[in-house]
């Protein structure tokens, strides 16, 4: 992502911030802010800021339809350790929400909407756990699966073909088939229009997907890199 894009998606992550914590009369019941659950996770899951692994998205996310408090969950496709312990096994939910959207206006004529991860849900037991997370990489769902670890992650991933964000020494996957992205990767791939950006805000971390056109639909399967944040 260029140093400008870096800006200009920072100045409209701030801006969703604003938007989600109004409390103003007149927001748009489209709109609310997204209230904490009640039996949202206390216990902490220790995994160490930075940590990148792959997921997948396991509900449909139409971005033009979307509003503040919908659901949005993913399922890991790696265990992840800490040494030699797993911490989160491969087929565990991460939790998430959308924290708000921002309609286009004259001055800023791109959609914005926040997504925040901020749990967990171990696979058998259920058992949540508190975890801040933020989509580092996000791309159609791949031909080819991993079954690899985090700690054997190897292969290659892909070339941005929409250029907001590229990373080098990937294949291209403008023709054939789409290639499975990896822990490096970085910004959008074969998904045209959209922007994808990151910024702490007074309420945590936040993922911004920015876009100015209407028909911006992310399936159920979806490629994502997930990177852990702190608070």
């Amino acid at each position: 992502m260029t140093r400008y894009a870096e800006i200009f998606v920072a100045a409209l992550a701030l801006a969703i911030c604003a938007s989600a914590q109004s409390t103003s009369s007149n927001q748009p019941s489209a709109q609310p802010q997204a209230s904490t659950p009640a039996n949202a996770p206390t216990d902490a899951l220790n995994v160490s800021p930075d940590t990148a692994f792959m997921a997948k998205l396991s509900t449909n996310l139409d971005l033009n339809q979307c509003k503040a408090g919908d659901p949005v969950e993913a399922e890991a496709k790696q265990d992840i350790k800490g040494g030699k312990q797993v911490l989160l096994k491969k087929g565990s939910s991460l939790l998430g929400h959308v924290k708000a959207v921002q309609m286009p206006t004259a001055e800023k004529p791109e959609k914005v909407v926040g997504i925040v991860f901020d749990g967990a849900k171990m696979q058998k037991t259920g058992q949540q756990f508190s975890l801040h997370l933020i989509i580092q990489a996000l791309a159609p769902e791949a031909n080819v699966e991993s079954n690899k670890s985090l700690a054997d992650e190897t292969g290659t991933g892909v070339e941005s073909a929409t250029r907001h964000a590229s990373v080098s020494g990937h294949a291209t996957t403008i023709s054939g088939d789409v290639n499975p992205l990896t822990t490096e990767s970085k910004g959008i791939y074969d998904l045209s229009g959209l922007k994808l950006g990151d910024q702490i805000t007074q309420t945590g971390h936040i993922t911004v997907l920015a876009f100015s056109h209407s028909d911006i639909r992310l399936k159920k399967g979806a490629q994502l890199v997930m990177r852990v944040v702190e608070k």
